[in-house]
This record gives structure tokens, sequence and C-alpha cells, in this order.
């Protein structure tokens, strides 16, 4: 059985690609029309708000509301009643909402979400009136007050405009509509008007126009009925609408007197109710008022099952919902109480994570957080992009100076944090209260920003700027920027969102793509940049972050001993126990408790080194090589205080530098005396060695040397010189500076290039043996010469950079396949 799991490890790809291609083909085939599930649609909110006066006496309101039918969709609805009784009951016109008793306000309000579709029919030019009906449609060929059959004048009317064949169905409502829509003036509403009424004035609304056409149509034995509603056109108003429905072998044809639609209904037509009623009825002497307030939006088509197939005369129904055999997430998630809006969000966030996925593995784009500009994006798609920019950029502001003012203050991390998040919470409560009530609801979603994540984001700003480092800022910025924008086009597509919701097999897709990008070796965009230099030896291959880490660490790398690396006291520990020497530790400081015994040892020390212990990349190291007038000065000369060397303690301890996050421990070194020929080179710091061992071979080594611009620290990317070293000799052939050759220090002009390192034999001998003790296939170890005590190992690194491929001019993954 255990044979099973790697053969299936090794072909799970081609297994989930099949799987997908069976599903898809099937899938494909037993819906016919792929595509049409794909079109976004229009939606509509309407709100209707009503108002009234009383006296502390019961009242009562009854209105017409939208009801499921063949081209429309209540896809949601919620009512205000301000202690009225609602109800809702069905009748043969149309669905009634009642609102009954003493009100706690004067007005009430219905509130629904509804899609529509436009319909259009082709009348078969062969069809001609039939003589008899069925009994329910009498009422539809029946005379009444207002429609007046009958009538005399009704009946010359249609001899002067009746056509040759007055047999064809097609030909008499040709008629019909004509003279209804063409030599009927239309008027604004001024109250009823009948049929009569609108032939003698020759003008009308649309209530007018639409009773002449039914009168007309009952007249030559056609059923007819008239149709209220509202036209959903966006912004407020206080009209409604009537058209007219005809009867034509099994279909209710709709046909626009007023606007001009023939055997065609606009998709912005909301039917309301059937026949000849009235919208509203009330309590007599309340001051009854009302406003329809109408947005439209874009949805996809899975959100609601309305067919956009065009019905003909031989259709036994004017539109078909979607295909009941269709599997639609987005309806299933909409029916189990997901509110529409974040329906998307919801089935795009994998599609985002192979996104970012492809942008950080593939291109090499950095940014704040991994996932971060995926939430950002989450809430731009309710607020608008550049809105939602500028109230995230807007957070982050306020983020980051309130960090700056409480690290002033000397708060320590989780305090901090949690300040910076009270605050953020403030600014929304203070928005929401100076705003309109408008915008509230793009401002509430805003409350998606994770302001946890934006504190920690204005956390790692304030440390890049503290740091000068200006331009790592600027791409990562710019990266997260890029990001947000490429999630938020994803997440507001109605496309993606249909075809993930109808075809939920393309997440085996997603799947496939994010493990062959886990799987993928190459190097990324940005480093084809990076090391633009140096590509093109085929006998010097440059090593990227992808093959290091899926080659070398994930495979010569134990979980548990990239641990112990990574705990530099712990390997400390270890590696002198193997007689390997390492620098003494002065104090550790393992919790606040412990702070008192910093103040201790700060009266009997004048220089030192202070350092996380879970720290990287030399963030968090303070370097202290003298003490005046009670300040102790920093390798750059800056001027520091018991206070803030106890306070630095203190953020190392709450995690601010370490690579997990995680609380941490602080620990004390000695300042070692820099051996006398790397001092000459370098006075305003400790350089070290960095050897690069795999499986018992040295594969590269340089001298990273200090500068001003670096602090006094030893890193590459603060400022620190990179120089190449000859693994045999022991000489330096190349030196690097901020991506840029160089052949003297920046500081004191000295020659960097054809220098000898002291104690070479044994710096070899203390790496390969740290490769042992430690217990990594591949390990980079850091090695300073102290004057008096020679080489000492300042600690080991599980996953070493590889800068060192520039800094010595040629690739070395080429090394790591002859071990």
């Amino acid at each position: 059985m255990f044979k099973v799991f790697p053969w299936l490890f090794r072909h799970f790809n081609p297994i989930l690609l099949a799987t997908f291609a069976v599903i898809f083909a099937v899938h494909v085939i037993s819906l016919q029309d792929f595509t049409r599930h794909l079109t976004p649609h229009s939606i509509y909110s309407l709100t209707l708000d009503m108002s009234f006066e009383q006296d502390d006496e019961s009242i009562n309101i009854e209105t017409y509301i939208p009801q499921d039918a063949e081209r429309q969709q209540v896809i949601k609805e919620s009512v205000v009643a301000n202690g009225l009784g609602y109800l809702v009951r069905e009748e043969v016109s149309g669905r009634v909402a009642q609102w009954s008793g003493v009100a706690t306000a004067n007005n009430v309000q219905y509130k629904a979400l509804v899609a529509t579709q436009e319909v259009e029919y082709e009348i078969g030019d062969e069809l001609i009136i039939p003589k008899n009906y069925p009994e329910s449609l009498a009422l539809f060929l029946s005379e009444t007050n207002a429609i007046q059959i009958s009538h005399p004048e009704i009946k010359s009317l249609w001899q002067l405009i009746q056509p040759e064949n007055t047999r064809n169905v097609k030909a008499v409502l040709r008629s019909i509509y004509n003279y209804t829509y063409q030599q009927i003036e239309g008027a604004p509403f001024k109250g009823f008007t009948d049929a009569l009424t609108a032939l003698r004035l020759k003008q009308a609304s649309c209530n007018g126009k639409s009773r002449l056409f039914v009168a007309l149509a009952r007249l030559n034995n056609i059923p007819a009925r008239l149709v209220g509603g509202v036209i959903l056109n966006e912004g407020s108003k206080k009209t409604s609408h009537q058209w007219v429905e005809v009867y034509v072998r099994g279909h209710w044809i709709p046909f626009g007197p007023t606007n001009g639609n023939f055997a065609r209904l606009p998709a912005n037509y909301l039917s309301l109710y059937l026949t000849d009623q009235v919208l509203f009825r009330h309590t007599a002497d309340i001051n009854f008022d009302y406003l329809f307030s109408i947005d439209k939006r874009l949805v996809a088509s899975s959100l609601y099952q309305i067919d956009q197939g065009q019905p003909n005369d031989s259709d036994s129904q004017s539109g078909r919902s979607i295909d009941s055999a269709a599997i639609n997430i987005s309806h299933l998630l909409l029916v189990m109480g997901l509110q529409p809006e974040t329906i998307g969000l919801f089935l795009l966030f994998p599609l985002c994570t192979l996104l970012i996925t492809f942008l950080r593995n593939v291109l090499g784009v950095k940014t704040f957080g991994v996932f971060m500009p995926m939430l950002v994006a989450a809430a731009c798609t309710f607020t608008g992009f550049y809105k939602g920019i500028i109230a995230f950029v807007v957070i982050l502001l306020i983020s980051y100076l309130a960090h700056v003012i409480l690290d002033r203050a000397r708060l320590l991390k989780v305090p901090r944090l949690a300040a910076i998040i009270t605050i953020n919470t403030m600014v929304f409560i203070g928005g929401l209260s100076l705003i309109g009530t408008s915008s509230r609801l793009e401002f509430g979603m805003l409350s998606l920003f994770p302001v946890v994540i934006i504190s920690f984001i204005a956390e790692r700003i304030h440390q890049m700027s503290s740091d000068e480092n200006w331009l790592e800022l600027i791409k990562v910025s710019l990266g997260t920027l890029l990001t947000i924008w490429l999630c938020f086009l994803i997440l507001g597509s109605f496309m993606l969102e249909a075809l993930f919701s109808f075809y939920p097999e393309f997440y085996l897709l997603v799947l496939v793509a994010q493990i062959y990008i886990g799987r993928w070796t190459g190097l990324r965009l940005s480093e084809l940049y990076r090391f633009k230099n140096i590509l093109g030896n085929k006998d010097h291959p440059v090593l990227g972050i992808n093959k290091r880490n899926r080659h070398l660490v994930y495979k010569l790398n134990q979980k548990s001993l990239l641990k112990l690396a990574a705990d530099k006291l712990q390997s400390k520990a270890v590696l002198k126990a193997h007689d390997i020497p390492v620098p003494k530790t002065l104090l550790a400081v393992e919790s606040l408790a412990n702070l008192n015994d910093v103040g201790k040892l700060l009266e009997q020390v004048n220089q030192f080194a202070l350092k996380p212990n879970q720290g990287s990349q030399g963030n968090g190291i303070m370097i202290i090589v003298d003490k005046k007038e009670g300040e102790f000065i920093s390798a750059s000369g800056k001027k520091i205080s018991k206070q803030m060397i106890s306070q630095h303690c203190a953020e190392i301890i709450a995690g601010s530098f370490s690579q997990t996050g995680d609380t941490d421990c602080a620990y004390f070194e000695p300042l070692l005396t820099q051996h006398d020929s790397l001092q000459k080179l370098a006075p305003y710091g400790l350089s070290d060695i960095r050897v690069i061992v795999s499986k018992g071979k040295v594969i590269s080594a340089m001298l990273r040397m200090p500068t001003k611009l670096s602090d006094g620290k030893a890193n590459l990317h603060q400022g620190a010189v990179g120089i190449a070293i000859d693994v045999i000799s022991g000489k330096t052939t190349n030196a690097r500076l901020k991506q840029k050759t160089v052949s003297h220090h920046p500081d004191n002009n000295q020659p960097l290039v054809d220098v000898e390192l002291p104690f070479w034999k044994e710096i070899i001998e203390m790496s390969l043996a740290c490769e042992k003790a430690i217990g990594l296939g591949y390990i980079g170890v850091d090695i300073c010469i102290d004057e008096k005590l020679g080489p000492l190992v300042l600690e080991v690194n599980g996953r070493p950079g590889i800068e060192i491929q520039n800094v010595q001019n040629r690739g070395f993954y080429g090394q790591f396949q002859n071990t």
C-alpha cells in the first residue's frame, strides 16, 4: 500500500489534469452551451420608501411587490416595518405586501435585489386568430368600465385602421400597435385614463395607451391584459408604468405602446402586478407619499438562474431557467445565506493565490505580506479601485504615523500594535459619523482591510525607512500595488466568477498550476535581471531561489536541523560542544523580567554586540564600539542611551526581528577586535567571511566588509561590500557594492582586491566542521577573525543567500551537481 503513495505523488498533476478533462468534457456536453453561462448580467437594487402621517391610530398600507416569473427573479428582499405588522399574500394579480397597525415612525421601506432579462417574440406570419379559447381566458376578452370594447367610437376606429386580413394575428396586432404608439400622443401621467378618453383626446400616458390597446385587441377576439410595474432606470422617481400582454398560442406576449416595444420587453422592465389594478391602497387622510430608488449593477450569471435564451411563437415559455442539472456554486452559496457581494470573492480567492504564487515564484515580485494584497483588492471591489487604494494608503499612513509616535514613547511591540489597531478602529468610527449615509456602505466595506496586517506592514515600512533602505521600500511598494491591481481585476471579473461557479472542475487546473509552480526551479524574472552579468555561462550555471529551496534546502536539510541553525544560541552550544570556537555570550535575555540584568551588564562593558537569537539579514543587531559620558556610541557614531538599549532588548524579546514573528531572546556578545589586516581595510565594523559548504565540499566564499552606509554591519543589503574569495588560495578576487563592481573601500579608499586572508586553512576546516556538527547538507558558515582569538564562528545559516554568485562574478550551481 505504501508503495502506491510515491507513485501517486509523482503522477499527481497528470492525474488531476486527466480528471479535469473528463469532468469538463462531460459537463460541457451536458450543458451544450459553454459561453452562455459566462455572460455577466445586470441586476437592479429597487428601494421603495413610503411615508405617511399618523396620530397614534392604526393604519393600513398595501402595495404590489416583485415576484419570480419567467423573465424576472427576486434574489433578495428586506423590509423596514417600524413597528407595523408586515405580511405578504399571494393574489391572482400578484404579490401584495401589507403594513398595518400603529407605527413607531412615519415611514416604511421595501427593498429588493432583482434580476430581469429582455424578451422578444417572433410572431408567425401564418397565425390566425382562434374563434374559441379556454374558459380561463374569458376575463381577458371581456369589457370593463375602463376598456370599452363595444363602444361605437372604438368600433369605428377599428374600421379605419384594420388591416386587409383581419384574421391574421400579426397583422391585427401591428395595426393596433401602430395606432396606439404613433397616433396617440404621449402625455405625462395625470391620473386614470380609460380607453375611450385616450381615443377622444388623441393623447394619454402609459395607462390610457395600454387600455386602448387592450380594448382593440379584445374587440378582435385576442385575449389581452394590462401589466403594471416599474422601469428600472437608475435614480429616484415617483412614477410606475403600464404595458400590455396579449395571449398568442400559449404565450403572454408583451407590447409597449408608450415606448415603442412590439412583441418585446426590455430588460429594465420589472413587472409588479397583472390586470387593471392600482399600485397602492392605504388608509385615507394619512398624507401618503412614495419614492422609488433604483441602482444598476453587473453580476455573474451564476448568481441567479435566468436564461438568456430567446423565445419564439412555438415555445411553451418566454424564458427558460438554466438547466436544472447544471452545477451552480454561486446559487448554492446564495441559498445558504452568503451575501451576493462576497460570493465572487469566495470563489475567486484560489485564483488570486495562484496569481500571487506566480508573481512571487516566477516573476520575483515582492510585496508587503504574501496574501495581504488579495485582501486589499477584495475591499476595493466594494469601493472601486481608486477609492480603495486611497483608503488603504490613508489607513497605512495613519498606522505608520501612529507607529512612529508610539515608537518614540518606547512602547513594546505587542502593546504598540494593539494601540495602532485601536487608533484605526477610532478612525473608522469617526469616519462613519462624519460621512453621509449614502457612503456608509462603501466605507463600511473598508473594514475588510485587515488592520492587524496593516499594522505589521506599517512596522516593516518604519523599519525599512529607519534603515534608509529606500530602493527596496519603493520596489516592495510598487510590487504590492501591482499585485493589488491584478487581484482586483480577477475578483471583479463576472466571467471568472461564473466559470468557477458553473464549472468548479477548474479548481483542479488551479491546483495543478499551483503544484507546478511549487515544483518549478527555474530562475525568476527578477533574477534574470539580478544576475544578468553572469548568465549564459554553461560551466557556471546560476543558482536561483527556487532551485536553492527545492534542490538544496528541502532535499539536504532536515526541518529540525534548520530550526537548530536558526537558533543562534542553541547552534553556538552545539558548535562549542564540538570544539569549534565561537564568541562568548555575555548575557542572554529571554524575558522582560530579566531586563534588570541588562542594566548591570551595561555598567561593566563599554563595547558589545546586541543580537536577536532568531534574527536574519543583520536586522536587529546593535553594535556598540565605545562609551562616553554615560552614553554608548554605535559603529556609525550615533549616541545611544542605556534606556534605548533596554528598549531594543525588549523589542527583540517581543519578536520585532524574529524570522517567524514569535517572541525571541536577546543576547550580548563581546565586541570582537578585528584582525589587524582587516581592520586596516574596514575600520567601521566587524567583517565576516561567508563560506558555503555542501556535503563535505566548500562551494564558495566571500568576505563581507562593513561600511558607514551599513552602520557597521556586514550585511550586503544594507550597504556592506561583498568581496569574492578564491577558496583555494584565500585571496580576494572581486568586490561589489550595491550591485556595482568596486576595487577600493568607499570609506577609506583601501584596495580590496588581491588581499590574502589570514588563517584561511583554519577557516576552511572550521566551515567543514560546522557542517558536520550541525548536520545540514547545505549550509552557510559566517566566520570572523579576531586579533587575539583568531577565527570564530559567528553563526550558521541553513538557507544562505545567493548574492554571493554576483560577488564571485559567476554562478555556482554546477558545483552542487558534482557533490
